[in-house]
């Protein structure tokens, strides 16, 4: 039955704009939905969806949709299941650290820096990538670690009542930061 319903979404197209998948019992998101550039509503509800599939979330399809309403609750798509971190000390490159002095010294508006970096594209263009700590608010170019918080959702969106908490991505810069994070900051793991 789900089949046939998101058959005759892609079927109408790259104008399909609303998906409603409710209560198929599913068990995998269907990779096709980034397919549908102008998908504005996909509803998912009470399925048996353990994780986003690989195919969208490898290739950020399904951050590109440019969704107004996704439902997805009643869903195992988060697994709680804290463990205790493994320490590891982490040797940064000599770009990150090159970057993160640069990064850092252009955030304080240090003249020298900001006059030179207008002669050298390549820099700007690798900088450009550069995140800022959650934490501590300096700079970085690659992500230490990820992390997840729940936070109540925005009044203006337009999610289901029962939606009390919507997961934010949060980034670390390091593991002195997230020694130091909030209790409501949870590390994101692969195993």
């Amino acid at each position: 039955m789900a089949e046939r319903l998101l058959i005759g979404a892609l079927k109408s197209g790259k104008n399909t704009k609303i998906v409603t998948l409710n209560g198929k019992k599913m068990t995998k998101m269907p990779s096709t939905l980034g397919k549908l550039p102008r998908l504005k509503t996909l509803d998912l509800q009470n399925n048996l969806i353990p994780k986003v599939c690989p195919e969208i979330s490898a290739l950020t399809q399904f951050q590109d949709l440019k969704l107004r309403e996704f439902y997805c609750e009643e869903n195992p798509l988060i697994l709680m299941q804290p463990f205790a971190a493994k320490h590891q000390e982490n040797i940064w490159s000599l770009k990150e650290i090159t970057s993160r002095f640069v990064l850092n010294q252009l955030a304080e508006e240090n003249p020298f820096l900001m006059n030179a970096i207008e002669h050298y594209p390549e820099v700007r263009s690798i900088i450009s990538g550069g995140k800022n700590c959650a934490i501590c608010g300096k700079f970085f170019l690659t992500v230490w670690l990820e992390c997840v918080q729940f936070v109540p959702p925005s009044k203006n969106w337009k999610i289901s009542k029962n939606l009390q908490l919507v997961p934010l991505r949060i980034l670390l810069c390091s593991y002195k930061c997230f020694n130091q994070r909030d209790p409501n900051l949870f590390g994101i793991s692969q195993e």
